[in-house]
């Protein structure tokens, strides 16, 4: 499931939160690291050391949830 995050400018301001644009990197970083996962070139070391920040990663996107 993909939720697309909205943002409201009025008048040049940005109407988001703190949290929500923090949430939104920390999202865009799990993405990108399962997209590294995914590739079949990884040595054993480089696959666990992405899947620890891939989690870690993933359980900030928790805490800055809405």
């Amino acid at each position: 499931m993909r939720k697309v995050i909205g943002v409201i400018n009025r008048e040049g301001i940005c109407q988001k939160s703190d949290n929500d644009i923090i949430r939104g990197a920390l999202f865009s970083k799990s993405r990108q690291l399962e997209r590294m996962l995914e590739r079949n070139n990884l040595s054993p070391n480089e696959r666990k050391m992405l899947r620890d920040e891939y989690e870690r990663t993933f359980a900030l996107t928790e805490k800055f949830g809405r």
